[in-house]
């Protein structure tokens, strides 16, 4: 509901960019998560009542819908509707404007005001059908499902054509398991609108509950090559192709739905069903273990949820982050544990490091810079070691691996390079020394037991992989 929300409200500010959400609105009473999708907002050229460009607002309300979008855009919902308000009481009464503060109330969660706006927008505007059709959207998010069929066959009673109406009864109806209404709505949906890649894509699923196999993964083939980013399409895709023993096919759907979204556990659990299937055991495997590490990011998720005032519960969720190579997450966990704890050594090396995982170097070394003020620290000297040596400066990377007291291969390549760098400067004694402190570094690793890691490198971060 959320970006549809946002986009309600953009459909008033820029003409004609209306559209519709490819998520769910909820999972399916046979258990397959994520196999329907959700309504779709219509756009300003398919409002009956008025038309919905911003020039045809008057100035002072063109303001403040502007306001209203920057402030939904950045979540700071109370600016929103204040900014809605103003512009309620300058013409109180366009539809219109109740109808996009009862977006901005349901986003904030406060579902009383959000209905009884949408109502005072049916109230000034009744037969627009459009409305309805908003209203039991909300109430169906809400569970109110008796309510919703009302505004959704009130919606079809005014415009039989409004196919956003027409796709939401049908998955009331799908709900209710009465799949062969559901799918007569969904059809209608499409005659409607034949780019309605949700009503596609929903037909397609309730054509798979009733085993017609072919016919669903038409439809399903048709909502993916409307809309290539539809995840929930390419989900089902993979379900159906798994139904038809098509397991190459069903891998490669389901492949495609990670890759969209790869920090749902969900495409990944499908996708390792599919690899069992074909024996790819190794991959099954790898999958499992993203899954896991995506299970434990829930937890600490919820922890942080919890305790957003301690800085370390963002620190543990960062390094996690790091572990499965969220550097751009990770920054972000990082960055909070700063806001909560100003000039923290920790939180400032930890993000150096996704920082250089990124790329940006220049942002890496300026944080261990102010870590090493805050607190020196071994990390800290090392990951700008790090930093050095993508910037190759040799010197400095290798006074940084001595002050960190770290030796590992990367220290032995930074004197060898230096070394070689040296004999051709004609400085024969100071690269002798450097090829004898790259060997003597690579006879103690020889000597240490391989269980052990090299000093002051992060557990599941190699940092000349940034």
């Amino acid at each position: 509901m959320r970006k549809m929300t946002i986009v309600g409200l953009a459909a008033v500010l820029m003409a004609g960019c209306g559209g519709s959400e490819n998520k769910p609105a909820g999972e399916a009473p046979s258990g397959v998560p994520l196999a329907i999708g959700p309504a779709k907002q219509a756009t300003p050229e398919t409002q009956p009542a008025k038309s919905s460009k911003i020039e045809d607002f008057a100035p002072a309300v063109r303001q403040l819908l502007q306001k209203a979008n920057a402030a939904v855009v950045a979540g700071r919902y109370p600016t929103a509707i204040e900014a809605m308000s103003q512009a309620i009481g300058i013409t109180p009464e366009d539809a219109r404007l109740f109808r996009i503060r009862a977006d901005i109330y349901s986003l904030q969660k406060e579902n009383a005001n959000a209905r009884a706006d949408f109502s005072t927008a049916i109230r000034l505007a009744p037969e627009d059908a459009n409305l309805y059709n908003y209203r039991g959207y909300f109430l169906m998010s809400m569970g109110l499902g008796k309510e919703a069929m009302e505004d959704f066959n009130k919606a079809i009673s005014l415009d039989a054509k409004n196919s956003a109406a027409l796709n939401n009864r049908g998955l009331m109806k799908l709900a209710g398991e009465d799949f062969a209404a559901a799918e007569a709505d969904f059809s209608k949906a499409i005659e409607a609108d034949r780019k309605f890649a949700d009503a596609w894509n929903n037909r397609g699923f309730v054509r798979m509950k009733q085993k017609q196999l072919d016919s669903a993964m038409s439809d399903i083939q048709m909502a993916v090559q409307l809309n290539d980013k539809y995840v929930t399409a390419w989900n089902n895709c993979g379900l159906i192709a798994l139904e038809q023993q098509k397991y190459e096919d069903a891998v490669k759907a389901f492949a495609r739905a990670v890759e969209l979204d790869p920090m749902d556990a969900r495409w990944l659990n499908h996708r390792r069903a599919a690899l069992i299937k074909m024996n790819r055991f190794t991959e099954a495997q790898a999958d499992a273990s993203r899954i896991d590490w995506l299970a434990g990011l829930a937890a600490l998720t919820e922890e942080a949820g919890r305790n957003a005032r301690n800085p370390k519960v963002w620190l543990n969720r960062g390094n996690h982050l790091m572990n499965g190579k969220e550097y751009g997450a990770a920054i972000q966990d990082y960055t909070r544990a700063l806001v909560v704890n100003p000039g923290n050594a920790d939180a400032l090396a930890a993000r150096a490091k996704a920082w250089i995982g990124t790329g940006d170097y220049q942002k890496a070394m300026l944080d261990c810079d102010e870590s090493i003020v805050v607190r020196p620290s071994p990390e800290a000297y090392s990951t700008r070691g790090d930093i050095w040596m993508k910037l190759e400066n040799l010197d400095q990377a290798i006074s940084d691996f001595e002050a960190a007291k770290r030796f590992d291969e990367q220290v032995a390549v930074a004197y060898e390079t230096r070394a070689g760098k040296r004999k051709e400067a004609g400085e024969t004694e100071a690269a002798d020394a450097d090829i004898a402190r790259a060997k003597e570094i690579r006879t103690a690793l020889e000597d240490k037991p391989k269980e052990e890691k090299p000093a002051n490198v992060a557990e599941g971060f190699d940092p000349t992989k940034g």
